[in-house]
């Protein structure tokens, strides 16, 4: 709706007519970017979530309908290929999955660098 259409719809409907403005902003000036870093210290307190991932699979809406109580999803993953350790959406390392007392655990066996990471072959959403 253009500003025209709305001014004469406001005044259809027995509104008042309001005044209308194109926004200007005063004209930005650059600054010189501070060369001091942030300590990482400032971030450990931060907290982010991690999720395990142990394998996806592609299949129709209607195959996902008709899934239910026992049926089984196979993944794309082999069995001896370690499992993704991602944080917000990142791949960070690449486990596999241990048993802690009664609790599912991944032991790290190895690490993204941050190279792989830049390029996009780090990211959790291959």
């Amino acid at each position: 709706m253009s500003v025209s259409e709305a001014s004469s719809s406001a005044s259809d409907q027995g509104g008042s007519q309001a005044e209308v403005h194109p926004v200007e902003f005063p004209h930005l000036t650059e600054r010189p970017v501070s060369a001091a870093r942030v300590p990482l210290q400032r971030f450990y307190d931060v907290s982010v979530d991690v999720s395990v991932e142990l394998g996806r699979v592609t299949i129709p809406i209607g195959d996902l309908l008709k899934l239910g109580e026992g049926a089984v999803l196979e993944l794309e993953r082999a069995l001896s290929e370690p499992v993704d350790i991602v944080a917000q959406g990142v791949r960070l390392a690449r486990g596999e999955v241990v048993v802690v007392e009664d609790r599912y655990a991944v032991r790290i066996t190895e690490i993204e660098n941050s190279e792989t990471s830049q390029n996009g072959q780090g990211s959790g959403r291959n």
